[in-house]
C-alpha cells in the first residue's frame, strides 16, 4: 500500500457533526450550569458591544435617515456657514450653476411647538424633483400655497407625531431666533410616509410661511441640488463653491449625520473599549471552563486516540465546541443588545441628543452584529485554544491514567519557552502602550489602553508560577483551612491564575474608568468655574445642554438691564460653524464676560477680543488647524474670507473641532445672526439675588416660550452633570464587568468543589464540620480575590494615568492625574462581588454527602 493510500482522508461534514453531537454536545448537556455560565458571559459581552454601537449609532443613524427622507435623490446640499442660512439671490445663483438640474430651497429648522421640540419644513413646488418622503407628504402644502384665506392664511400641516394638533385648530410655534407665532393647522398628515419622516414630529408649510415661522425673513436654510445626468457630484460641488464663494458650505446631504458621528465618536470609542474588556474578562471564564472540560474528558480522549483518532480531529472538536458556544452566545447577545439599545434611546443625556435636530430613533449600524460575532468567536477560540492543544497532545497511555484534572501536564521545557516569549512580548506591549499614547494626539492614542491590558495579560501568564505561589502563601496564612486551600491552589495553578486575572481585570477596568472619568469631570468643572461669578444667567435652552439654540431677542438685554437691582447685562451667542471635517463652535460676547474663553485669556487678548481685533481659540481648535498665539485665523463668511489675529489659546471642553471666541459685533457683521444664546446678569452691590431672580422670572413668564433663569453655580454644576452623563454608560459597564468576574469565580470554585469531592468528603469523614469545609472554599476565594484586587489597583492606576493623558490630548486641555477615592471604593466593591460568587460553591461543598463523596471518581 502506498503512502498516499495509508494517509487518512479528512473527515467529511457528516462525520464531524456526528463526533460533535456524540462527544461535545453530550458533555455540554451533562453540565448545564457550566454551559449556562459560559453562554451567559458571552451573551452579556456580545450584548454590550451591540448595545454601545446601537446607542451611539442611533444618534448619527437617525440624522442620516432623516437626511435621506428629506433629500431623496439630491446629490449636493448647499447651506450657510452658520444658522444664518442663504439669501434668495444665493438660491437663484445655485440654480444657474452648470450641471444643476434642480435647486430646491428648503427650510429645515428646529422649533418649539406648544413647548415640544420638533422640526419645521418648508419648500416650494420644485421639491417634486427630489422624489423623497418629505416631498411626497409636502405636496398638499405646496399645492395649497397662497390659496388659503381668512383663518387658514399661513396655515401649517402637522405630522402625525404632533400632539394636540387638530385640523382647524392652532399651534404656538417658537423659532430658534426668538420669535413666536400662532399658526392655524390646515390638516394633520397621515400614512406610512408621513409617519416615517422624523418619527412624525414635524410641521410642513409653504416656503413663505415656513420662513416667517422660523424667523428667517426671505432666507432659506439650505438648497438641495439634483445634478444633471452625467454630471459628477465632486465637480458640481466644486463649481457651486467657486460660484458662491466662502460664505456657503457645500457638502453631501448626509453631512449632518457625519457631524453627529463626529460629536459622539470619542465617547463611543471609550465606551466600546470598556465593552470589549468585558469580553476579555469573559474569555478567562471560558479558559477555565474549557481547561476543566479537557481534563475531565481525559479518559474519553484517550479512548478516541487509542481507537486511531489523530491529534488534529481532537483539537478541532474542542475548538468547534467553543465556536458553537460563541455563536449561540453572540446570537442571543445580539438580540439582547438590540433590546438594550432600544430601551436606552429614550434615556440618552440631552447633551448628546441636542447635538442633532432629528428625532433619535433606534438605528443599529449594520456592522454592530457582525462585530459582536467576530469578537465573541475570537475571544472564545483564543481562550479555548490552549485547552484544545493540551488535550490533543496528551499520549493515549498517559491520558488513561488517573490525574488531577486541573494540574499542569505536558512538556515543561516547551511550557518554559512559551512563558519566556510571553514575558518578552508582554514587556514590549506595555512599553508600546505608553509610546502609542505619547506619539498620537487623536483617536489612535486610545489604542494604548488595549495594548497595556494585553501586555499585562501576557506578563501575568509568564509569571503564572510566582502568582499562584503568592496566592497559596496568602491562603496558608489564613488559618488551618487556608493551608488546605493553599494545597489546592498549588495543584491547580492554571485555575488559580485565570481566576486571579479575572478579578484583576475587573478591578483594573473599574479603577481606570472611574478615575479618568472623575479627573475629566474635575478638569471640566475647573474649566467652567468662572461661570460661577455670574450672579444670574438667562437662557432659553435647558441648563444641562450647551445653549446654542434657541436664541433670545436682543431687546431682552435692555429689559433685563432695566430690572431693579441689575448693574450690567452681557450678551453671549453660540453658533456652529460648518467646515470640512468637524464643525467648530463660535462664541460671541459684547462685554467683559465670565465665559471660560474670556476669563482664561490674557488681559491683552480680552481687550483685542472685545475690540474686534483678535480671537481667542480653544486648544482643540488650535491643534486641529495648527494655530498658535499671534497667527492669523481665516474664517469663511457670507462677506468673503475674513482674517483676524489669534490673541490667545485657552483650554475649553468641546466634543467638536473646538471653540472660536469673537466679539458679538464680529459675529453679527460676518454671519448676520441676531439675538443671544444667553445673557449674563451682574447685580448691583448689596442687591438681593433671590429677589432679583424672582423679578426676572416673573418678567420672563410673559414670554410665549419657556425661559430659564440660573444661578452661576447652577450652570457650573450643569456642566459637571453633562460631562458625567457622557461617561455614564462606560461607568455602568464596569459594574457589569464586576458581575462577570463574580460569575467567573462562582464557575471556577464550583468546578473546584466537583473535582475535590473526594478530598472534601475525607475531611468530613475525619470529623471536619460543614462550616469548616465551607471555610476552605471561601479562604481560597479570599486569597485569589484579594491578590487580584491588589493587582487590579496597580494595573488600574497605570491604565488610569494613561487614560487621563489620552483624554487630555483628545480634548486639548489640562487634565491632571489624581487618584480618585471612588476608584478605590469601586475596587473593594468589585472584590466583594467576586467573593459573593464564592458563596454558592462553599454552600454546596458544606452539603456534600460523605459516603458518596468518598466513593467519587
Amino acid at each position: 500500500m502506498s503512502a498516499a493510500e495509508r494517509k487518512p482522508k479528512p473527515a467529511g461534514p457528516a462525520v464531524v457533526a456526528a463526533r460533535l453531537r456524540l462527544f461535545n454536545l453530550r458533555y455540554l448537556r451533562r453540565h448545564p450550569a457550566r454551559t449556562a455560565l459560559s453562554l451567559g458571559v458571552l451573551t452579556v459581552a456580545a450584548a454590550l458591544i451591540v448595545a454601545v454601537l446601537g446607542i451611539y449609532g442611533s444618534v448619527g443613524g437617525s440624522s442620516g435617515r432623516l437626511a435621506g427622507q428629506v433629500a431623496g435623490n439630491a446629490d449636493v446640499e448647499v447651506t450657510g456657514r452658520t444658522d444664518e442660512g442663504l439669501s434668495a439671490e444665493a438660491v437663484q445663483r445655485v440654480g444657474e450653476v452648470e450641471g444643476v438640474e434642480a435647486a430646491v430651497p428648503l427650510v429645515r429648522s428646529p422649533v418649539e411647538v406648544d413647548g415640544e421640540r420638533m422640526l419645521l419644513f418648508g419648500t416650494d413646488r420644485s421639491a417634486a424633483a427630489l422624489d423623497s418622503d418629505l416631498s411626497g407628504v409636502a405636496t398638499d402644502a405646496v399645492r395649497d400655497a397662497g390659496q388659503g384665506s381668512g383663518d387658514q392664511a399661513g396655515a401649517v400641516f402637522a405630522g402625525p407625531g404632533v400632539q394636540g394638533a387638530k385640523e382647524g385648530g392652532t399651534v404656538r410655534v417658537a423659532s430658534m431666533t426668538g420669535q413666536s407665532h400662532r399658526a392655524p393647522v390646515a390638516a394633520t398628515l397621515d400614512g406610512d410616509a408621513a409617519e416615517s419622516v422624523n418619527g412624525g414630529a414635524y410641521l410642513v408649510a409653504p416656503l413663505p410661511v415656513a420662513q416667517r415661522l422660523a424667523g428667517l425673513g426671505d432666507r432659506v436654510e439650505s438648497v438641495l441640488v439634483v445634478a444633471d445626468s452625467g454630471t459628477g457630484t465632486g465637480a458640481l460641488r466644486d463649481r457651486i463653491a467657486e460660484e458662491l464663494g466662502p460664505g456657503v458650505f457645500v457638502a453631501d446631504p448626509s453631512f449632518r449625520a457625519d457631524q453627529a458621528d463626529d460629536a459622539t465618536a470619542m465617547v463611543r470609542n471609550i465606551t466600546l473599549l470598556v465593552a470589549f474588556m468585558a469580553l476579555v474578562v469573559a474569555a478567562f471564564l471560558i479558559f477555565n471552563s474549557m481547561n476543566m472540560a479537557a481534563a475531565e474528558r481525559r479518559g474519553e480522549i484517550a479512548s478516541l486516540r487509542a481507537l486511531g483518532s489523530r491529534r488534529r480531529p481532537v483539537m478541532r472538536d474542542f475548538l468547534l465546541e467553543s465556536l458553537l458556544l460563541a455563536l449561540v452566545g453572540a446570537a442571543v447577545g445580539s438580540a439582547l443588545g438590540y433590546a438594550m439599545a432600544g430601551a436606552s434611546i429614550d434615556s440618552l443625556p440631552p447633551v448628546i441628543t441636542d447635538a442633532v435636530d432629528a428625532e433619535v430613533e433606534l438605528a443599529v449600524p449594520a456592522g454592530a452584529v457582525p462585530a459582536a460575532f467576530v469578537a465573541a468567536v475570537a475571544a472564545s477560540l483564543a481562550a479555548s485554544w490552549l485547552a484544545a492543544r493540551r488535550a490533543s497532545r496528551v499520549p493515549p497511555v498517559e491520558a488513561m491514567r488517573t490525574a488531577n484534572p486541573s494540574a499542569d501536564t505536558g512538556d515543561d521545557e516547551q511550557r518554559r519557552s512559551g512563558r519566556l516569549w510571553a514575558l518578552g512580548l508582554g514587556a514590549v506591549l506595555v512599553v508600546l502602550a505608553f509610546v502609542t499614547a505619547a506619539a498620537f494626539d487623536d483617536e489612535r492614542s486610545f489604542g494604548g489602553g488595549s495594548l497595556l491590558l494585553l501586555g499585562v495579560i501576557l506578563l501575568a501568564y509568564a509569571l503564572i508560577g510566582p502568582i499562584t505561589r503568592t496566592v497559596a502563601r496568602l491562603a496558608s496564612r489564613l488559618g488551618p483551612s487556608g493551608r488546605i486551600a493553599a494545597s489546592a491552589v498549588e495543584r491547580a495553578p492554571r485555575r488559580a491564575w485565570a481566576t486571579f486575572m479575572t478579578v484583576l481585570l475587573a478591578v483594573a477596568i473599574g479603577v481606570a474608568t472611574t478615575g479618568s472619568s472623575q479627573n475629566t469631570v474635575d478638569a471640566a468643572s475647573k474649566n467652567v468655574s468662572t461661570l460661577a461669578d455670574s450672579d444670574l444667567i438667562v437662557q432659553r435652552a435647558a441648563k444641562d445642554v450647551l445653549p446654542v439654540r434657541p436664541l433670545l431677542p436682543r431687546d431682552t438685554q435692555q429689559q433685563l438691564a432695566d430690572t431693579d437691582g441689575v448693574r450690567r447685562v452681557v450678551a453671549g451667542q453660540f453658533t456652529y460653524l460648518n467646515q470640512p471635517g468637524k464643525r467648530a463652535l463660535l462664541l460671541g460676547m459684547d462685554g467683559p464676560s465670565n465665559a471660560t474663553a474670556y476669563r482664561l485669556a490674557s488681559k491683552k487678548a480680552r481687550a483685542e477680543l472685545l475690540a474686534g481685533r483678535g480671537a481667542v481659540v480653544s486648544g482643540t481648535y488650535a491643534k486641529e488647524k495648527g494655530l498658535s498665539e499671534g497667527d492669523t485665523l481665516t474664517l469663511p463668511t457670507a462677506k468673503g474670507e475674513q482674517h483676524i489675529r489669534v490673541a490667545d489659546v485657552v483650554d475649553y471642553v468641546s466634543m467638536d473641532a473646538g471653540l472660536i471666541a469673537l466679539s458679538l459685533d464680529r459675529i453679527t457683521q460676518w454671519y448676520g445672526l441676531s439675538g443671544a444664546s444667553y445673557y449674563e446678569v451682574i447685580l448691583k452691590a448689596g442687591a438681593d439675588k433671590a429677589a432679583v431672580r424672582d423679578r426676572i422670572e416673573q418678567r420672563t413668564k410673559e414670554q410665549p416660550y419657556p425661559v430659564h433663569v440660573l444661578d452661576g453655580s447652577e450652570s457650573v454644576k450643569a456642566t459637571e452633570s453633562a460631562v458625567k452623563q457622557v461617561g455614564s454608560l462606560a461607568l455602568a459597564l464596569q459594574w457589569v464587568i464586576a458581575g462577570v468576574a463574580g460569575l467567573a469565580l462562582l464557575n471556577t470554585l464550583m468546578l473546584s468543589v466537583v473535582e475535590r469531592r473526594r478530598e472534601l468528603g475525607i475531611l468530613r469523614a475525619l470529623g471536619s464540620s460543614r462550616r469548616y469545609v465551607r471555610r476552605v472554599i471561601l479562604t481560597e476565594a479570599t486569597a485569589v480575590s484579594v491578590l487580584g484586587g491588589i493587582g487590579g489597583l496597580v494595573v488600574g492606576t497605570a491604565l488610569h494615568y494613561l487614560s487621563a493623558d489620552v483624554m487630555a490630548k483628545a480634548l486639548a486641555m489640562d487634565i491632571p492625574f489624581k487618584v480618585a477615592p471612588a476608584a478605590v471604593g469601586l475596587a473593594v466593591g468589585a472584590v466583594l462581588i467576586a467573593l459573593a460568587g464564592a458563596i454558592p460553591p462553599a454552600r454546596r461543598a458544606g452539603k456534600l454527602n460523605v459516603v458518596q463523596a468518598i466513593g467519587y471518581e
